[in-house]
């Protein structure tokens, strides 16, 4: 397989050979913006943030003019507050346009690192200030092209590949000592391996592709490919090859049409409440101003989530202030199928689901079963009204599944959906008023549940901001689509009021924090009865000069869980309270080389249980040259923690398009080194190697990810063609 990708690449590479040059874009910057939105995400060793990545490449390479912009396009970007973009629009409305970015510098509340943030991302008129003609011939001369190819691999065998041997013979000899049958054996024979689903049907191989070609932010095709680790390539189960296909034709700002949308992509409405596909960027996190949703409409799916997108078309056309969005989707998801046996209705032609799957990992003989298991439809559309300074909306969305959905409810869960088709609707507005901005959003789900919140950001003074939301969500509002602000990971059965504020007494020093309360007036998982908690945060920022810039950073969280206790009955309700203490630094030392250190503390206690701490320390060591094509990223960390629940997460740096949290917890040794290669203008080739090192186990993880090892190693590596 590596020398077929080897072969692929030699033979492409003279077709690049030529074109026009790309400026390379500013990566930390880029990363720091999606550590911030992925501080929401920690819950995975892997994150898709590729919509956020694209579209900060995407207004780098296709600088926005703001001079033209609307306030939805400016916060699209998640760079500024809707406090600066409020006094940015004020300023040209009393002064008139823009003459050159330098005037920036006489906006109310901005200073100079806020100028530099959204620089690369902006311009102001310039030699293209007039949109030219769309001709075949134009988007043709102009338009960039890109191709990505990427490769993953863990290098420690895991349990579902050693079975494999057992199956296909000694070519997968696994040689650790102390391990004999590996669990596989079974007393029907190793031809129940499959069956039974104790073995991997793939390689441990990880495959990416995707090409994309886009003209200005006006027109965007593209296609994208993935085999995940574990599932078969051009045999067997995926004679087709990669597991998951996506492609789309997309386009934007032409006279009337305002966005088309034909393939794979995401709507996206109003707060996030009524509907909502994909993920959303803003929420609690170190901004504590960025709690709006900046809603976009339709835009083309580039990522690899292979559930939750739509597949059909969508449509979104101006009538003076009214735009009118209409989308469909059809395709299928991956689900459970209950087995006719076990249905109380023995109607044999009766095909039922008992739960969705969003993983997207067909490894498994049981795992294929469940792939395209539910057709599934999505129609809906939305109106929205649009001025200046008030927006309002209404949107109506309708989800339909052909199959039976028979869910396995219990006590907490049981007014979630259990049904093969349900409506929402929705309303939505955007009202801003001088240094006052007004949002909100109101859902009702056909069943009778209604969801609504309601926020307010606003400028007390030019150096202090402050941000207000509450949040009503019923027990029995059904919104599988809906993500919008709240403390679980689903906006039902929680009221909350949150106080976010920001305060900048100078250019160097800047102060966020932020106070959420929240109670659940039903039951949750692993809590079984109603409760309430609170979440506090505290980051000191401080900025000396142009080399250097630290944090200081307290979180402290209380909420209540079941107890660990092994009790008789119903497990009662207990407290859990979590306090995070971190301190992170930034160092240039030269124009090539910047340092960066971290030390985090946790303290974790639930109920009577004993109190668990843990750290982490890091180090990282960045090496950029301007003149040479190669590039340098090395970490080392340690980290010793207590047990699982004290664990730390720490967001690091990867090949494009993977962003990694992994979590830190138990005792040991982390280190990752990128190096990256620049063959050309129009070549790029990254290569990264992981290593995890544990003092305190001989076994990582179980079933069949399991690693009969205390190490746990991964390479990577991405070639992207530019032309």
């Amino acid at each position: 397989m590596r020398s077929c990708w080897f072969i692929i690449a030699l033979l492409i590479f003279p077709t690049f050979a030529f074109g026009q040059k790309n400026k390379e874009p500013p990566r930390d910057l880029i990363e720091q913006r999606i550590e911030i939105a992925a501080e929401r995400l920690a819950d995975g060793s892997e994150v898709d943030l590729t919509t956020l990545f694209d579209i900060l490449i995407n207004y780098y390479q296709n600088p926005l003019d703001l001079n033209r912009a609307s306030r939805e396009d400016i916060s699209e970007m998640q760079l500024l507050t809707e406090i600066e973009i409020g006094y940015l629009l004020d300023h040209i409305d009393r002064n008139g346009k823009l003459i050159s970015i330098y005037e920036l510098q006489a906006v109310e509340g901005w200073d100079m690192n806020l100028i530099r943030l959204i620089e690369p991302f902006v311009k102001v008129g310039g030699d293209d200030y007039v949109i030219p003609h769309i001709t075949f011939k134009e988007v043709m001369d102009n338009g960039k092209h890109e191709v990505w190819v990427r490769y993953k691999e863990d290098i420690e065998q895991r349990k579902g590949y050693r079975c494999q041997n057992h199956l296909w013979g000694s070519d997968y000899e696994y040689h650790d000592e102390g391990i004999e049958h590996d669990g596989c054996e079974t007393p029907e024979g190793l031809d129940s391996l499959k069956k039974n689903s104790k073995v991997y049907l793939g390689s441990p191989v990880k495959l990416y592709t995707r090409y994309r070609f886009k003209y200005r932010n006006n027109i965007s095709v593209g296609f994208t490919a993935e085999k995940d680790e574990g599932e078969e390539f051009f045999q067997g189960t995926q004679k087709q090859g990669f597991d998951f296909y996506s492609a789309h034709i997309y386009l934007k700002d032409f006279g009337r049409l305002k966005q088309l949308a034909i393939g794979d992509y995401q709507a996206q409405f109003g707060q996030g409440l009524t509907f909502w596909s994909g993920f959303a960027f803003s929420g609690k996190s170190s901004y504590s101003l960025n709690i709006k949703r900046s809603a976009p409409g339709l835009r083309p799916y580039t990522s690899v989530n292979e559930n939750l997108f739509l597949r059909g078309a969508g449509a979104t056309v101006a009538f003076g202030n009214v735009e009118v969005t209409t989308f469909y989707s059809k395709k299928k998801i991956d689900g459970n199928i209950v087995d006719p046996a076990d249905l109380i209705d023995q109607n044999i032609n009766a095909v039922s689901i008992s739960s969705f799957q969003e993983d997207g990992f067909h490894r498994t003989t049981r795992e294929v079963e469940k792939k395209d298991a539910i057709p599934e439809t999505q129609y809906g559309a939305h109106v929205a009204f649009k001025k200046k300074r008030l927006n309002f909306g209404f949107t109506a969305a309708r989800i339909e599944f052909d199959v039976d959905v028979d869910r396995s409810l219990r006590p907490y869960n049981q007014f979630e959906f259990d049904t093969n088709r349900y409506t929402n609707i929705g309303f939505d507005y955007n009202f801003v008023f001088r240094n006052f901005n007004f949002f909100g959003e109101v859902a009702r789900s056909d069943n009778g549940g209604v969801a609504y919140l309601s926020g307010l950001i606003m400028a007390l003074d030019p150096k202090v901001s402050l941000s207000v939301l509450y949040r009503h969500y019923d027990r029995d509002f059904q919104g599988i689509r809906s993500v919008a602000f709240s403390e679980g990971s689903n906006p039902w059965n929680e009221r909350g009021l949150y106080f976010g504020l920001e305060i900048r007494p100078s250019s160097k020093v800047y102060f966020n924090a932020y106070f959420d309360q929240f109670s659940f007036d039903w039951l949750r998982y692993q809590t079984n009865a109603p409760s309430h908690g609170f979440d506090a945060f505290g980051q000191l920022n401080y900025r000396p000069n142009k080399k250097m810039e630290m944090y200081f950073r307290i979180r402290h969280r209380e909420r209540p869980r079941n107890t660990e206790q092994d009790v008789d009955g119903i497990d009662y309700v207990v407290g859990v309270d979590q306090t995070n203490y971190r301190y992170n630094v930034k160092y240039k030392v030269s124009r090539s080389v910047s340092l960066r250190n971290r030390l985090e503390l946790v303290d974790y206690e639930r109920g009577e249980s004993e109190r668990d701490r843990g750290y982490i320390v890091y180090q990282d060591l960045i090496y950029r040259p301007w003149s040479s094509p190669w590039e340098l990223t090395f970490r080392y960390a340690l980290f010793d923690t207590d047990s699982y629940d004290a664990r730390l997460y720490a967001y690091e740096n990867d090949v494009p398009g993977l962003w990694s949290i992994p979590a830190y917890y138990g005792r040991g040794s982390r280190g990752y080194v990128i190096v990256r290669y620049s063959a050309g203008r129009h070549v790029d080739l990254w290569f990264r190697y992981g290593r995890w090192f544990f003092t305190d186990r001989n076994v990582i993880s179980s079933g069949l990810q399991e690693i009969a090892r205390n190490t746990r190693t991964d390479i990577k590596a991405v070639l992207r063609f530019r032309f």
